[in-house]
C-alpha cells in the first residue's frame, strides 16, 4: 500500500507542476486514446475492454468540461460547455448498443478540439495566459478549456 501511495504522490506532484495548457493537451490525448481502445473493445467483442475504456474516456471528458472557466459566459464558452455536455450525454449509449457512429462522432469532436488547442493555444508565447476567442464559435476556433480561476493553478488528478 505504501508503494501505491508513493506513486500517487509522485504523479500528483508531477501534474501539479505542469503548465495547465499542457495538462489540457494530455487530457485530449488521453480521451482520444481511450475512445480508440473503446472501439477496439467493441470490434473484439471484449466487454471489459470496452467498458473500462469508455468509462475512463467519460471521466476525462468530464474533467475537460469541469476545467472550462466558470466565470466566462460568452458564446464560445457556452458552445464549448454544450459540446462537452452533448458528448457526455451520448457516450454512455455506446455501452448499451455498441454504436460506432456515436463513438466516431465523439472522436471527431475531441480530435478537432485537440487540434484547435494545439494550434491556437499551445502555439502562443509561453508567458501569455490563453484568452477566449472573440469571434463566434462557428466562425473561429473554440476557446481554451483551462480554468484560470483555480486557487492553485493546477488541476485535480484523475486516473486514466
Amino acid at each position: 500500500m505504501a508503494a501505491y501511495q508513493q506513486v500517487n504522490q509522485y504523479l500528483n506532484h508531477h501534474y501539479e507542476s505542469m503548465d495547465p495548457k499542457q495538462l489540457i493537451l494530455l487530457l485530449y490525448n488521453g480521451a482520444l486514446s481511450r475512445l480508440k481502445l473503446t472501439r477496439e473493445g467493441i470490434r473484439e467483442n471484449d466487454v471489459k475492454k470496452k467498458g473500462e475504456n469508455l468509462s475512463k474516456a467519460i471521466a476525462i471528458i468530464s474533467e475537460l468540461n469541469a476545467s472550462v472557466d466558470s466565470k466566462m459566459d460568452d458564446e464560445s464558452t457556452q458552445f464549448l460547455r454544450g459540446l462537452y455536455t452533448a458528448i457526455l450525454t451520448e457516450l454512455p449509449k455506446i455501452a448499451l448498443n455498441n454504436d460506432l457512429k456515436i463513438l466516431k462522432q465523439a472522436e471527431t469532436y475531441i480530435a478537432k478540439l485537440k487540434e484547435i488547442w494545439e494550434n491556437d493555444v499551445m502555439a502562443k508565447k509561453k508567458g501569455s495566459i490563453p484568452t477566449l476567442v472573440k469571434e463566434p464559435a462557428g466562425k473561429q476556433a473554440l476557446p481554451p478549456a483551462f480554468n484560470k480561476t483555480s486557487s492553485n493553478g493546477s488541476f485535480h488528478s484523475i486516473s486514466v
